[in-house]
């Protein structure tokens, strides 16, 4: 498996408005070839897992090709693509 790893640095004045979009962020993603899971947080912080390379790389280029990583009042730290070493769930 790939994950495809993101942090943001969000402005004060932007963080209500995404902070909105996490939700639809979350459910968009679900039908994307490859998709597994994906965790997203309310300070700029998200992991989506995708069952093959292809995938997550594809989805990582594509977000960038919209300009979806770098927007205004919301600065990038992070946009990677990493093989998953190991997972773990409770119950």
């Amino acid at each position: 498996m790939w994950a495809v790893i993101g942090v943001w640095d969000i402005d004060p004045d932007k963080i209500d408005e995404l902070r909105a979009q996490v939700p639809l962020m979350a459910s968009s993603k679900v039908g994307l070839p490859g998709f597994v899971h994906g965790t997203w947080t309310l300070d700029g912080h998200m992991i989506q897992v995708y069952d093959n390379e292809a995938d997550a790389r594809r989805y990582h280029q594509a977000m960038i090709d919209q300009g979806a990583v770098e927007q205004p009042g919301v600065r990038n730290v992070v946009w990677d693509v990493a093989e998953v070493g190991a997972e773990s769930q409770a119950g």
